[in-house]
């Protein structure tokens, strides 16, 4: 298979996949070095085509689907209400899909999360721990926002009360 049919292939898996996948199982699929995979993503990112790394794996950009309100909110709190912070949201049925912060020197940040479930979360804070980093908010004092997108108004007004409630939204 030459690269271009490679491409065209990884394109395909992401479109038919529900789900993140990641490198490793790209390479092995189509027989190739996950590095391989890797440059190949950047070069269908460079032809115009969104795909999103996140901590699962590669994902296509389908944020802007209509069937789903996408809402940014302001957040702060210290990093140990990270993991309840992300359960608030994930409990009422909304998907996190990135954290953002404004830092002094590098302007904006962006993480992608795409978080819609405790056991994403789970993952997500166990990769924190494992690598022994702090999340993008501890660079600007705890204060972050979040892209979240959810079905309807009422999972959104859930979690913004929610968030309210335990202090956490700016």
């Amino acid at each position: 298979m030459n690269a271009k049919d490679r491409r065209n292939q990884i394109l395909d898996i992401l479109k038919n996949s529900t789900q993140a996948v990641n490198g490793s199982q790209l390479s092995k699929e189509l027989g190739v070095s996950r590095q391989v995979i890797v440059s190949d993503v950047a070069l269908i990112r460079a032809s115009g085509i969104d795909i999103i790394s996140t901590p699962k794996g590669y994902i296509l950009n389908k944020n802007l689907d209509d069937r789903y309100i996408v809402k940014t909110i302001a957040c702060k709190h210290s990093r140990d209400c990270t993991e309840d912070e992300l359960n608030l949201i994930v409990d009422e049925g909304a998907t996190v899909v990135n954290v953002i912060v404004e830092h002094s020197v590098y302007g904006q940040l962006t993480g992608d999360l795409h978080l819609s479930s405790r056991r994403d979360v789970r993952e997500f804070m166990k990769s924190l721990n494992e690598n022994s980093v702090n999340p993008l908010s501890q660079l600007t004092d705890g204060i972050h926002l979040h892209t979240i997108k959810c079905e309807n108004e009422d999972i959104l007004n859930s979690v913004l009360n929610n968030l309210k409630e335990k202090g956490y939204a700016l």
